[in-house]
């Protein structure tokens, strides 16, 4: 762990970034002291955080496909082979498409080609539809999650929902509560599932405004239950 000491919790992850020459979603961290301006310049206290790189996750590669049922590398072989089955229909140019072990209960499915773009389509709605047709086919039959990356596409959005959400994670260490911005589809979904596990003992959740437009809150009480 690293100690980094700098005026603003902001500009902390910043200093911790270019010293350690990563993203800031690239970092794991622990706020020791939060800034304070304090009374006329007395009791005023700068922000204090202990950070360190993420362990990423390496997605497992399977071995030779093998004739054992209850042995995973078959299923993912299979998976893969009606993966690529689907999409041969699909009229896009898809140059790569494969399926590995992301974690013990997900699997990674990557796809790369020229019309990428197209498979992602307006703010991802298409992604969105070709993820879920992807879980609904795959988990009741094989029993695993699916980590879908089209072109990179979801990579990008975790970071860019990363880097929008520590100003939002810096105002629930500051104040104890704080409001996201409007969201939808995926990144509803990335900000949902980050804030709460960064804070497990407070009540994270989705909320919708008059016009539809939904967003998260983070604060220490419960909704109460209707």
């Amino acid at each position: 762990m690293r100690t980094i000491v700098a005026n603003s919790l902001e500009e902390a992850l910043f200093k911790a970034a270019t010293e350690l020459n990563c993203l800031i979603a690239d970092l794991q961290y622990d706020v020791i002291q939060v800034p304070s301006k304090g009374f006329l310049g007395f009791g005023k206290k700068q922000a204090i955080i202990e950070v360190c790189l993420k362990e990423k996750p390496k997605p497992i590669q399977p071995s030779p496909p093998s004739f054992h049922d209850n042995n995973p590398h078959a299923k993912i072989a299979d998976i893969q082979s009606e993966v690529r089955a689907l999409f041969a229909h699909i009229p896009y140019q898809i140059d790569s498409i494969q399926v590995a072990l992301y974690d013990s209960q997900t699997l990674l499915i990557e796809i790369n080609g020229e019309d990428c773009a197209l498979l992602i389509g307006e703010k991802g709605y298409r992604y969105n539809a070709l993820s879920y047709l992807l879980f609904n086919w795959i988990h009741p039959k094989y029993g695993y999650n699916i980590r879908l990356e089209v072109a990179s596409f979801l990579k990008k959005q975790e970071e860019l929902m990363e880097n929008y959400l520590q100003s939002v994670i810096m105002m629930v260490h500051e104040v104890g509560k704080a409001k996201t911005k409007p969201l939808d589809g995926l990144l509803l979904h990335i900000a949902l599932k980050r804030l709460r596990e960064t804070f497990p003992n407070k009540y994270v959740a989705c909320q919708s405004k008059a016009d539809n437009q939904r967003y998260i809150v983070v604060n220490d009480f419960h909704k109460p239950q209707p």
